[in-house]
């Protein structure tokens, strides 16, 4: 069957996470339930990396290498900083706060799966495992008739996705006759003759992992979702599943489909770049921030999608790369906006650094670096993406993407023009609770090392 140390990391989480299950059955303490969350994610994290162990399992459904270890990295950062944030959420009630925790683990116990699988079964079976525990999360303000909305659009498009998901398996299998990666790869460099019902099969799983990622033309159920979604959980959303959806596309692009590009680069390439477009464009005339960051993380799918078309190494750790600094600063940004009062509406944010300089300059860090200016991580995440796709020979999809990228300094701009140079209604002492103080500083300190000294991070990799 293979070398079951490679599935350590899996196990030590499953491990964990039971003992997280029973332990909240008789201690229905918030900040206990909170604890048992953050130390399950600190312990899997080292055991991730102070093994380091490489390899395939059950037949070569299951990977381990350095690109998933480090999505899985991303996964549990991203688990580590939502967590935080909630434990003073009040939106999240204590009563539900348990099963809140619980789905939140389950999913990121499936998003690890997701980035291990090298057969579309079991990508398929984690993949719905992972959105299951989302439907769920989406809709755990259950009192907010947003809340509730949410979690029934994703649950119902997300069913729809999945079906098509499976329709695109099932068209792969009866052509090739395997669901392992490897397998379809070896069929498709003996038969290179185009088939016009292997290009629906592809061209439907490519679709269905583009939804997951928040991808357009697949992007509709993104704003709604975000917006109505607790803030913490929106903050989970924007950055585990996608970074499992884009790590999924890459493994399935680099590994299955790699030998007939004609099959999936000219749609993938009209996915990013439409992706990156309507991303941009839509979050120039947005009034609630959620929204915004929620077209923002459309965009940022986009410019991920770029390395996944450069089908390279390099593109690799363009992804990587792009992915841990994204946690910290999409992340940081919703902190942000949990600790402002209405944070919300973009109108809360004029005279900010009056009432609080140091949230003020922090939330500088995350605009900045989402926007990709030097001297933040986002501008190297999105340097080592351009350089991967114009040495991959695409320079006019670089160009295309570098475009865009300066129009979204422009709604990025307009929050920090209002925090800094607009005068508030209220300028009273912002205080902010300790879980706030902690993530949003640490979160502005990782982007600013990411963008200074990147090497800490790209040698990791």
């Amino acid at each position: 069957m293979g070398n079951y140390n490679v599935i350590l990391p899996e196990i030590v989480f499953t491990a964990l996470f039971l003992v997280c299950f029973f332990a909240g059955l008789f201690i229905k303490d918030r900040t206990a339930n909170s604890i048992f969350v953050v130390a399950t994610a600190v312990v899997t994290a080292i055991t991730l990396f102070k093994f380091n162990f490489y390899g395939e399992t059950f037949n070569g459904m299951f990977v381990a290498d350095k690109f998933s270890q480090t999505l899985k990295l991303v996964f549990l950062i991203n688990l580590f900083l939502c967590t935080i944030v909630s434990i003073r959420y009040k939106e999240i009630r204590d009563e539900i706060f348990y099963e809140y925790s619980i789905l939140m683990m389950l999913s990121t116990l499936a998003m690890m799966l997701v980035v291990s699988s090298r057969d579309f079964i079991t990508l398929f079976l984690s993949v719905e495992f992972m959105s299951l525990g989302l439907y769920l999360l989406a809709g755990s303000s259950f009192r907010d008739l947003k809340s509730n909305e949410a979690s029934v659009k994703y649950y119902v498009l997300g069913s729809f996705i999945s079906a098509f998901f499976l329709f695109g398996i099932a068209i792969v299998y009866g052509v090739t006759g395997n669901t392992d990666f490897l397998s379809v790869a070896k069929f498709m460099e003996i038969n290179s003759s185009s088939q016009y019902y292997l290009v629906f099969g592809v061209l439907a799983i490519i679709s269905a992992l583009c939804f997951k990622a928040g991808c357009a033309p697949f992007h509709q159920w993104s704003p709604d979702v975000y917006e109505g979604a607790p803030t913490p959980v929106t903050a989970f959303m924007s950055v585990g599943p996608k970074a499992a959806a884009v790590g999924a596309i890459a493994r399935v692009i680099f590994e299955a489909f790699r030998a007939r590009p004609d099959l999936w680069l000219p749609v993938l390439v009209f996915i990013a770049l439409l992706t990156i477009a309507v991303g941009n464009v839509l979050a120039l005339r947005q009034k609630n921030l959620k929204r915004l960051l929620a077209y923002s993380s459309i965009a940022h799918a986009g410019y991920v999608m770029l390395a996944v078309i450069a089908c390279s190494q390099e593109s690799l750790i363009a992804i990587s790369y792009y992915m841990i600094v994204y946690a910290f600063m999409n992340i940081g940004a919703f902190a942000t906006v949990m600790a402002v009062p209405e944070g919300e509406k973009i109108e809360s944010y004029s005279g900010l650094s009056i009432s609080n300089l140091y949230i003020s300059v922090c939330m500088l860090f995350f605009l900045f670096s989402l926007t990709g200016i030097p001297p933040f991580g986002g501008f190297v995440a999105k340097f080592l993406v351009f350089k991967s796709i114009i040495n991959a020979g695409y320079t006019w999809v670089a160009v295309a993407g570098v475009v865009f990228s300066i129009l979204s300094a422009f709604y990025y701009l307009r929050i920090i023009m209002k925090i800094f140079f607009e005068s508030g209604l209220a300028v009273s002492k912002l205080s902010l609770h300790l879980s706030f103080t902690f993530t949003v500083g640490v979160n502005a300190i990782v982007i600013l090392i990411a963008g200074l000294i990147p090497n800490i991070f790209i040698l990791t990799i």
